[in-house]
């Protein structure tokens, strides 16, 4: 008999263990799912600052989709007329809980400069840029890298990125780089 009462003991504090074990994964997904939905969607661009350099369309315009684990970019840049070039880059996003990570794996970049277009496909990195998230609210999520030199921050409609060290990143080397994107739609 008190045999019996340990097993079931035993089966009941394996169960109360289940339990709680499902309730800590069932917080990460559902935090997962809410990252999932601030990010998700097409985003247009509304301005481009580089130090006190402050552009917006038509000199440079682009879009950028986060979308089922897909990131597509492309970007017209006109900002130095003579030189203009577009950007159409596609790759792959992950994330989960605690980070946000993407990397291109197909680029084409083309430059025009007197009368010449030439094209490159080198890949900006190869490995995931990793990101923490630092906020996530039912409308804000932030993440980070490199200590906070690299920041996303998506508010409402708004997404903006800031590098405050774009010298080693994208960006004039002026020591700060800003991009503001509107959402325009949830899909792409």
């Amino acid at each position: 008999m008190v045999f019996f009462k340990r097993i079931l003991l035993l089966l009941g504090l394996v169960s109360i263990a289940s339990l709680v074990a499902c309730g800590s994964s069932q917080s990460d997904l559902s935090q997962q799912d809410r990252i999932e939905r601030l990010l998700e969607g097409t985003y247009e661009l509304s301005s481009w600052n580089d130090g006190d350099d402050q552009f917006a369309p038509p000199t440079v315009k682009g879009r950028i989709t986060f979308y089922d684990g897909t990131i597509v970019f492309i970007l017209h840049n006109n900002i130095e007329e003579d030189k203009p070039s577009t950007l159409a880059w596609m790759g792959e996003y992950q994330l989960n809980a605690h980070t946000v990570g993407y990397r291109y794996t197909n680029t084409s970049t083309f430059k025009s400069e007197d009368g010449v277009i030439s094209e490159t496909n080198q890949l900006p990195w190869t490995d995931f840029r990793e990101f923490s998230i630092t906020e996530v609210t039912d409308s804000t999520l932030k993440f980070e890298a490199n200590g906070g030199k690299q920041v996303f921050v998506i508010d409402g409609d708004k997404l903006v990125y800031t590098d405050f060290a774009p010298a080693n990143n994208v960006g004039s080397g002026s020591g700060f780089a800003n991009r503001v994107w509107n959402r325009i739609s949830d899909k792409p």
